[in-house]
């Protein structure tokens, strides 16, 4: 077995920061020179990331639960019509690096928990649909993190990374405790070593936007781009170990029902923003 990274990312010691940016985010890499995002949502944009791999989970929780850990007017959207769950990804990020702004300082690498949901934003009009970030605990950086997505919508946790690889086959193991909420999770999973469909968005189809437990911050507009495998949870040996089977954010906790159908592996992953 080939181990790529192993060990423990924690609190700010292991951050790091220096004056050149994470590689330039470039949409075709056999094409000299640099592609960067063509959309004027993301025009002028700010904020920069690059994760070296990011593994996707969609759990499945009940709406109501949902709903009471969401700022008041917004509604989640049901996994399927009609049905009485929603589904929360749980994105795990491996040594990211970031830019707050383009041509500053770098920070990282860090390694987080980001949990994504859709629901409907009632509060503007007319109403529409965003992606939301009720919950990121990350490893170092939180100042720099909530400088850029709101103030409190990054959390300082203890989070243990290992990535190993081993006759074609690609292992992921997370840790992530927070013990000022109670979260503490495990997950597992493997998958080929072919991570290489590229996937881009430019821009991503729909707004984003950070929350600091029940308080939503500034929407933003993003573009990304990775490689990406897409594979059925049960065929990645999926393993989610959380206490009391509970996802647990700031504003509140929820049962988790079980898992989605399908994870994603994705490696190289580039994001931008500008905020709206």
């Amino acid at each position: 077995m080939k181990t790529l990274i192993a060990g423990e990312l924690v609190a700010a010691g292991l951050m790091a920061q220096s004056q050149s940016g994470p590689p330039t985010y470039d949409y075709n890499p056999d094409v000299q020179g640099t592609q960067g995002p063509t959309s004027p949502l993301v025009d002028g944009y700010t904020y920069r990331s690059v994760r070296q791999y990011q593994i996707a989970v969609p759990v499945l929780v009940p709406v109501d639960a949902l709903t009471a850990a969401l700022p008041p007017g917004f509604v989640p959207i049901p996994t399927a019509p009609g049905t009485a769950t929603a589904t929360v990804t749980l994105n795990f990020f491996l040594d990211q690096r970031f830019q707050p702004t383009v041509g500053g300082p770098t920070y990282g690498p860090v390694t987080a928990l980001l949990a994504t949901t859709t629901a409907t934003n009632t509060t503007v009009v007319p109403s529409r649909n965003e992606i939301v970030f009720p919950l990121f605990e990350v490893s170092g950086g939180v100042a720099e993190l909530n400088a850029v997505f709101g103030a409190g919508a990054a959390r300082l946790a203890k989070v243990e990374a290992e990535v190993s690889q081993d006759a074609g086959v690609m292992k992921f193991q997370f840790k992530v405790e927070d013990k000022g909420t109670g979260l503490k999770m495990d997950v597992s999973l493997e998958g080929s070593m072919d991570i290489n469909a590229r996937a881009k968005s430019d821009p991503v189809g729909l707004p984003f936007r950070a929350f600091t437990g029940f308080v939503p911050n500034r929407a933003f507009r993003a573009a990304s781009q990775s490689d990406t495998l897409t594979i059925a949870a049960a065929t990645a040996k999926t393993k989610l170990l959380s206490t009391g089977n509970r996802l647990v954010f700031p504003s509140g906790s929820m049962p988790i029902l079980g898992l989605g159908a399908n994870v994603t592996l994705s490696r190289g992953v580039e994001f931008v923003i500008k905020f709206e």
